[in-house]
């Protein structure tokens, strides 16, 4: 056997074990352009939406990405400042009640057994009274959306607006391609709305622990809009402060590791252990 031979040989060994270990998955990658309307010449940051075999990942937010597996019904938050992730699926309300339930236990302990049942009903009338007058400081007031009759074209996306309101207070305005209009794999639509049923069960079960509005979940407008954001910008007092644009669309292999937290980063739970 020449040496060629036996270079070509390794050259193909090592470049087959390396496809083996990186495996490569189709997918559609969307790029959006975030600008913060509320100062002058602020730079515009650039998000990216990977989309493949059922996982979204968002990038770019200052730091933290978010990954949904819409087969695993969980969602992983990853913060590279503090180099660690948390991981949220259907029994993470739960276990943090066990857990905030558990540490009331401990901290009940070191009370003298004269003063425990005092000192326990005083917590639990206290942890009452603070969800019920946030409650009623906040009473739960339903998003309405809102179909303006305006249309444009944005980015060569045609697009209808949409608003949304809470009470009289305009929360937000959506300029809405159809999902046909966007020309984009199934993947897509069906991560978005697996990601809105997603948030609906965990909000419902978080809002057992705190008093958390219901509609707070964007991915539920999108459902009700039935297509996605082309334009979306968010208001506070009347006044626009953040604005997102769609700006490409592009399909392209990803690696399987985007949708996996770094190895090296540190698991942690909501209760910051």
């Amino acid at each position: 056997m020449t040496k060629f031979n036996r270079n070509s040989k390794i050259l193909l060994s090592t470049l087959f074990i390396s496809l083996l270990s990186t495996p490569l998955y189709a997918g559609e990658i969307i790029q959006i352009v975030n600008k913060d309307l509320r100062k002058k010449n602020a730079q515009e940051e650039t998000m990216q939406v990977l989309f493949s075999e059922g996982n979204m990942k968002m990038k770019g937010m200052e730091g933290t990405e978010m990954i949904f597996d819409s087969s695993a019904q969980n969602m992983t938050v990853i913060s590279h400042k503090e180099k660690s992730y948390m991981v949220f699926d259907k029994s993470t309300a739960g276990s943090v009640k066990s857990q905030m339930d558990a540490a009331m236990e401990k901290a009940l302990a070191q009370v003298p057994p004269e003063q425990r049942a005092m000192v326990e009903k005083m917590m639990k009338q206290r942890m009452s009274a603070m969800g019920g007058q946030q409650q009623m400081q906040a009473p739960q007031v339903k998003t309405e959306i809102k179909k303006t009759g305006k249309n444009d074209t944005i980015n060569g996306y045609s697009c209808d607006y949409y608003e949304a309101y809470r009470g009289d207070q305009k929360q937000g305005e959506y300029c809405i391609t159809s999902w046909s209009d966007l020309d984009v794999g199934d993947d897509i639509q069906t991560s978005f709305k697996n990601m809105a049923e997603f948030m609906k069960g965990f909000m419902e079960d978080l809002s057992k622990m705190s008093p958390v509005r219901m509609d707070d979940n964007p991915f539920s407008y999108m459902n009700e809009m039935d297509g996605f954001p082309v334009l979306s910008r968010q208001y506070s007092n009347g006044q626009a402060t953040h604005e997102s644009m769609l700006s490409s669309i592009s399909n392209q292999d990803i690696d399987e590791s985007e949708f996996m937290a770094p190895e090296s980063y540190k698991q942690r739970n909501l209760m910051g252990q």
